[in-house]
């Protein structure tokens, strides 16, 4: 990452102070902003490769922020730290195209972790922006929306396939069935919610289709779904 410039937005000195040290251990260039519109004025005028950015910012809110930088720029990731765990929130961060959250306080090895998510996702992007690779020689083709196993395509429903583009959208991220559902539900007008059963269906066509046991979903307890 030692070649990327990061846009760290927050208003809290003591969590600048902290996490702007180890900030610049990985990174070219550090941008602190410490509200919404100066934010919004550095990524007009600097080079801006990800942003973190807290949703309870000054003058500008960081999700009404992350949608006006949207209007400029569809793909920068943007990473929101927040002290909320509502539902609420978290959806419209989904609907701003959020690369991950972190729910304060975090640790500093979560925040490790999805950046190493982020600068690899940030590098795919530009060796092949619509190829997204999965575990178990699995690929997703953003763009048309399918699924290939060793080059082959497998024939997805439409709830499948919102399913997919949900998990490959937020890759790091984990969701409960419930959030899964809305999400869904909310995009496609799909009103099953037994969403448990449409994994299961999925996985048992991929094995039957492929013999290949690697279902590249997977369920933790007591943190939801994600991709692997």
């Amino acid at each position: 990452m030692s070649n990327l410039n990061l846009l760290y937005v927050e208003d809290d000195e003591d969590t600048i102070e902290n996490i702007d040290f180890f900030l610049k251990r990985h990174f070219n260039e550090i941008i602190v902003a410490q509200d919404g519109e100066e934010a919004l004025k550095f990524f007009k005028e600097k080079k801006v490769d990800i942003i973190i950015l807290d949703i309870n910012i000054p003058k500008i809110n960081g999700l009404k922020l992350a949608g006006k930088i949207r209007e400029l720029n569809r793909k920068i990731p943007i990473i929101f730290l927040t002290a909320y765990s509502d539902r609420e929130n978290l959806l419209q961060a989904i609907n701003v195209h959020a690369f991950s959250y972190l729910i304060k306080p975090f640790k500093i090895d979560e925040l490790i972790d999805v950046l190493n998510k982020c600068k690899k996702d940030f590098f795919c992007k530009y060796q092949n922006p619509d190829i997204k690779k999965l575990s178990g020689n699995f690929t997703w083709n953003k763009q048309k929306k399918e699924l290939f196993f060793d080059n082959q395509r497998i024939s997805l429903t439409k709830n499948e396939i919102a399913l997919i583009d949900l998990f490959i959208e937020y890759d790091s991220r984990f969701f409960t069935p419930e959030e899964i559902n809305e999400y869904i539900s909310l995009n496609n007008d799909i009103k099953d919610n037994s969403i448990i059963q449409l994994i299961s269906r999925l996985k048992r066509k991929i094995t039957n289709l492929t013999g290949n046991n690697n279902f590249f979903i997977e369920n933790i307890y007591n943190k939801g779904y994600h991709i692997l």
